[in-house]
């Protein structure tokens, strides 16, 4: 009975392999030549490059997550370039002001002063410069950042674009047949074929 059965199995591999054959080969005075039997048009295929996407998004922020048909990000970038805009407009204005406040002082010019300032020392407003050149250069710091960020996120997405995100996790069992490489008709091995789709 076992080898009734070891013999069905067997030659379901043979005719399993016979059905689905996947190359053809050409013998020569060299070896055997083995190509894919499959041909694929590429004429209506448009390949999605990191690179223009890297591009895009290093001239224009955010086109090249447009490219990448992320557009959902764009006010996301947008939103944090004007955060950054105004935090590093507002503290360069006030670093200014400050500074010109202090060498008013330094130098004896008190038609200048501003008044809202008139109880402050000059250690008082020369700290309040220092504050606001320390967070005027966090501001660039953090805009730098967030454009580089942007462009990293444009070179992943752009070559994760043709990933398959989809839920399907599977494996696949089927038998084959691997051909040898010698001249004799009947020479092959049998195996296994185990593919795994996640």
């Amino acid at each position: 009975m076992k080898t009734k059965f070891l013999f069905l199995i067997i030659l379901s591999f043979f005719v399993i392999a016979d059905l689905f054959p996947q190359t053809d080969s050409v013998s020569t005075d060299i070896g055997v030549i083995t190509y894919d039997t499959l041909e694929v048009s590429n004429a209506n295929t448009v390949m999605h490059s990191p690179k223009k996407a890297v591009l895009l998004s290093t001239f224009i922020p955010g086109a090249g997550q447009i490219y990448n048909k992320q557009a959902w990000k764009v006010p996301v970038i947008y939103a944090a370039a004007a955060g950054v805009t105004y935090f590093a407009v507002t503290n360069g204005k006030n670093r200014v002001k400050f500074k010109n406040e202090y060498y008013n002082r330094i130098n004896g010019n008190t038609d200048d002063l501003l008044e809202d300032y008139v109880s402050y020392t000059n250690d008082g407003i020369y700290n309040l410069y220092n504050a606001y050149k320390s967070n005027f250069q966090l501001s660039l710091i953090v805009g730098v950042a967030f454009y580089l960020i942007q462009v990293v996120d444009a070179y992943v997405y752009g070559h994760l674009f043709s990933f398959d995100l989809s839920e399907d996790l599977s494996m696949s069992v089927a038998p084959c047949y691997i051909p040898s490489s010698s001249r004799s008709v009947n020479s092959g091995s049998l195996g296994i074929s185990l593919n795994w789709r996640f």
